[in-house]
């Protein structure tokens, strides 16, 4: 099976959800990642169906034939995140997340991406490293029951520090041992912790489940489209052909592209569809 292409919704997080399903339609995306923060699909609001969102979203996976790859809930730190210390916020956001499961579901998307955002100075990593296991474990018995995927998500140094690397992934995949646990890999993280992206395929084989196809630069964060940043296209496509990799490649931009999305999208898809067509 080739690999498919998906538009995360971030790039439109300052138009209605619509906007990017008409995009992907029109571009010839494969599907679309719905961003969990409000106005595309904050959890509460789903599961509430505050001003119809639920509905919305649904009504534009039909109307535009466009499958929902992943749900990716709010998750910088405020007001939900793995790292608090105090035990009570903890357990509030672990509530939360769980509730993401329940909005996944509630809008048909198959996989729920998780990621461990920056902890912040004066902590204890080793407490932290045994909560965010924890916490995991017990949101990935909700996504059991339910029947839904969870995908953590490595972040740069620049975002985090628990779950950054290829060996930060699999000591949480080991320690939380789901098999409803998998691995979406921002291609931004392995340049910016400085290994190849083989790391990952190499030792947890199988388990990569989307990809966010994305350039950047080794001493930044921030997300570009192929071509745009430092990355060995010719040489990443052709190795994800050879282990053959056939999950969703998304799309997933911000910042220098935020005042034009419909245009990055235009751009985007035809660049990646030039990579894996010429390699």
């Amino acid at each position: 099976m080739a690999m498919k292409v998906s538009l995360f919704s971030t790039g439109f997080s300052n138009w209605p959800i619509e906007r990017t399903f008409a995009a992907a339609a029109e571009n010839g995306y494969d599907g679309v990642d719905v961003g969990g923060f409000r106005p595309h699909g904050y959890a509460p609001d789903i599961l509430a169906d505050v001003a119809g969102i639920r509905t919305r979203i649904l009504d534009c996976v039909q109307r535009y034939q466009m499958p929902i790859v992943s749900y990716v809930p709010e998750n910088t730190g405020s007001p939900h995140s793995f790292v608090f210390q105090d035990k009570a916020l903890n357990d509030i956001s672990v509530e939360y997340f769980k509730s993401t499961i329940d909005a996944a579901k509630a809008i048909e998307a198959p996989l729920v991406m998780l990621a461990v955002n920056m902890p912040g100075f004066g902590w204890d990593r080793e407490a932290l490293r045994r909560q965010v296991v924890e916490d995991f474990k017990a949101i990935c018995d909700h996504a059991e029951k339910a029947g839904v995927t969870v995908m953590i998500e490595p972040v740069t140094p620049f975002e985090g520090k628990i779950v950054c690397s290829s060996d930060d992934c699999k000591w949480l995949l080991d320690e939380v041992d789901s098999g409803t646990l998998e691995v979406c890999l921002d291609l931004a993280c392995p340049l910016t912790c400085g290994e190849p992206i083989s790391e990952y395929f190499d030792k947890m084989p199988g388990k990569i489940r989307e990809i966010h196809f994305i350039d950047a630069e080794p001493d930044c964060e921030d997300h570009l489209i192929p071509g745009d940043g430092a990355m060995d296209w010719p040489r990443i496509v052709r190795y994800l052909k050879r282990v053959g990799y056939d999950g969703y490649l998304a799309l997933e931009l911000f910042s220098r592209y935020a005042n034009e999305p419909d245009f990055s999208a235009e751009r985007g898809i035809e660049v990646i569809r030039g990579l894996l067509a010429d390699n």
